[in-house]
């Protein structure tokens, strides 16, 4: 019985013809080599896979990379997604070429649970076998796999084989990763075939969280979505496939055409990819020259291999060994996350340049060598958990965020990063909006409450320039304040909620706010409301004030008419044509009891009724029209039914 929560990849690192592959076959009773040209020429090529039972009964996958240095890039594929390394060395040969370099990538990689496992002990001395063991521990000295513990071997007479599986049993406690099986899910495509009945299986180590059968899923970086027909896991089927689990997905809605080796799958909320990352990098002492501005290099992510440009931004140059920020500026897009280890090759891939950590997965294009470019750089290395979400929302280009977004720089498990979100709002430093919605977003606290500000102050500036206007436009208002559409939304909501703010129609104005007439505009607004009220339906056009009441300006006459408009005192029946609310009243009310007793009426009938023209007759019964109080019929008007109803 397998214990099912324990799952772990187990890889091999070391120089070709150490023995990696017979000692896979013998830990395992599987032949890895799979390619015909791998067995004639006793070498790997491709990553070979299997996995067998440990003494405690968990189950392990295995991958056995290759270890000539012409397939380093399969190394690499391999290599991502290691719990436990087994760091092979030949016990009579020794450290060689390809097992300095195997063991400076695994640094990069930050892989610290190994065993040193030396090959071939019935060939050696017990001399040589103590000497060749010696030299290797002292070589892992200042490396992440130094004091890993070491197991001599044979695959020939089996010698040692069982202490070796009682030791990976001792390393798996340090490498599980419980916060994996609550993380993002992401398969990074080692292998992309067709099985004939099944159509498109891929392969790779599945990295946090879970895989589903029927689940929608996304391939990156085409965007393509599908759907996982089957899974198998260790070469058996399954409903799941778990975080550190081999893993094997039948997939609809794609083709083998259509994928390649470095593609990724993920859920397809985070399908967001990006050509340009910061990242810490480390430069490997033995690389053979310095490194200049806007270089062309491979860099390897998952299994994914593509070119970038480096950018240098602190320093003019990079010379072997040095630590620095740089911006990756890459030729292909790629998801990535804050903290995931990238290796970095030269163009010719001769050379392990160097590799590092992925700091600002979504980064901008920065000013080199300014105080400000190498601050900002500093800040998001050194920067812990709460103050990455600071420094995300407060340099987003929108005031609002989705919590799923944040995943690309807090890729923890779901659980730690709502208890951290939890304990940030709790704290006042963020503000969640729809928090139980569809798609949960998240604001700076301090930006939040200093755009409220901005809206409140920026009203209030308005009405002392504009008393006598209702409100300002919304859009207008939102323009102004250089705030996004969905953010100003989220702060108005806000404002009106705490009765800051009232809205009517288009228009933003301060709870507070009442149109205010100088002494001069009240005169007027007497004046206007005299006149609108003499005329009754025949009311005068806005064009004719200036000619009617020329004992007032053109701007007093403009300014006072709109705001008794926006007061409500006249009514903009058609264009050009206003009357005073009481008068439409009056004859709203004398049209309704017309229709009451006689259902219907013409034009001709209310132009009488009303003592009016056609002219002012027509657009007022279209006007009823819209406002429900009558409906036409043919060259008739009755009573809207919710009239009849009241």
């Amino acid at each position: 019985m397998h214990q099912e929560s324990r799952h772990l990849i187990i890889g091999t690192a070391g120089h070709v013809d150490h023995g990696k592959t017979a000692l896979v076959g013998t830990l395992t009773g599987m032949e890895t080599d799979r390619l015909k040209e791998e067995r004639e020429r006793g070498l790997s090529i491709e990553l070979g896979f299997a996995y067998f039972d440990l003494p405690d009964n968990s189950r392990a996958g295995i991958v056995d990379v290759p270890g000539h240095e012409k397939f380093i890039r399969s190394m690499l594929s391999g290599a991502y997604g290691m719990d436990i390394v087994l760091f092979v060395v030949d016990a009579k040969e020794g450290v060689q070429e390809q097992t300095l370099e195997h063991l400076a990538i695994l640094d990069l990689l930050g892989i610290s649970n190994g065993i040193l496992v030396m090959t071939k002990s019935d060939l050696a001395t017990a001399d040589e076998l103590a000497e060749a063991t010696e030299m290797t521990q002292e070589m892992l000295v200042g490396t992440s796999l130094e004091g890993i513990p070491t197991v001599s071997v044979s695959a020939i007479t089996g010698a040692g084989i069982e202490t070796l599986k009682q030791t990976i049993v001792e390393q798996v406690a340090l490498a599980t990763k419980s916060e994996e099986h609550d993380g993002i899910p992401r398969l990074y495509v080692d292998r992309v075939f067709t099985v004939q009945g099944f159509g498109v299986v891929v392969t790779g180590t599945l990295i946090g969280g879970s895989i589903n059968r029927e689940q929608r899923m996304v391939i990156l970086p085409q965007g393509d979505v599908i759907r996982v027909r089957g899974i198998q896991v260790h070469n058996e089927p399954a409903t799941v496939a778990q975080a550190g689990q081999r893993t094997a997905l039948n997939l609809s809605g794609t083709s083998v055409q259509d994928m390649q080796r470095g593609d990724v799958l993920c859920p397809i909320e985070y399908s967001q990819v990006t050509d340009n990352i910061d990242v810490s990098l480390q430069v490997l002492s033995s690389f053979p020259r310095l490194i200049e501005h806007w270089s062309r290099f491979r860099v390897y992510l998952g299994t994914r291999e593509i070119f970038c440009r480096l950018i240098l931004l602190v320093d003019e140059a990079i010379l072997p060994g040095d630590n620095v920020q740089v911006q990756l500026r890459l030729e292909q897009p790629i998801l990535t996350f804050r903290g995931d280890r990238i290796i970095l090759r030269d163009f010719s891939a001769q050379h392990t340049v160097g590799g590092g950590e992925v700091i600002n997965p979504f980064a901008p294009k920065h000013k080199r060598f300014t105080p400000e470019t190498i601050a900002t750089l500093a800040q998001w290395e050194e920067a812990d958990d709460s103050e990455i979400v600071n420094t995300v929302l407060v340099n987003s280009e929108t005031l609002c965020v989705p919590e799923s977004f944040l995943s690309y720089y807090l890729p923890h498990s779901k659980t730690d990063v709502k208890t951290l979100l939890n304990r940030l709002e709790t704290e006042e430093k963020i503000v969640r909006w729809d928090k139980s919605g569809r798609t949960p977003l998240v604001s700076d606290a301090a930006r939040t409450s200093a755009a409220k500000e901005k809206v409140v102050d920026a009203l209030a500036a308005f009405h002392e320039a504009q008393p006598l206007l209702a409100g300002q436009n919304a859009s207008q208002l939102r323009r102004d304040l250089n705030i996004d559409e969905l953010g100003f939304e989220k702060l108005e909501n806000q404002l009106i909620t705490e009765r800051l703010l009232v809205t009517e129609g288009n228009l933003l104005r301060l709870a507070s706010h009442e149109i205010q007439f100088s002494q001069e505009e009240e005169t007027a607004k007497e004046t206007l409301e005299k006149l609108f009220l003499e005329a009754g339906m025949n009311a005068p056009a806005l064009s004719e004030l200036n000619t009617l009441l020329p004992e007032y300006t053109p701007k007093v006459l403009e300014s006072t008419f709109f705001a008794l408009l926006n007061l409500g005192q006249f009514i903009k029946i058609a264009d050009n044509f206003f009357i005073h609310r009481t008068v439409f009243e009056k004859v709203s009310d004398l049209l309704i009891a017309h229709l009451r007793e006689n259902e219907t009426i013409t034009v001709a009938e209310f132009r009488e009724a009303a003592q009016t023209s056609r002219k002012y007759a027509v657009p007022f019964l279209e006007y009823c029209d819209s406002q429900n109080l009558t409906v036409r019929d043919d060259n008739v008007r009755r009573l809207h039914p919710r009239q009849s109803q009241t």
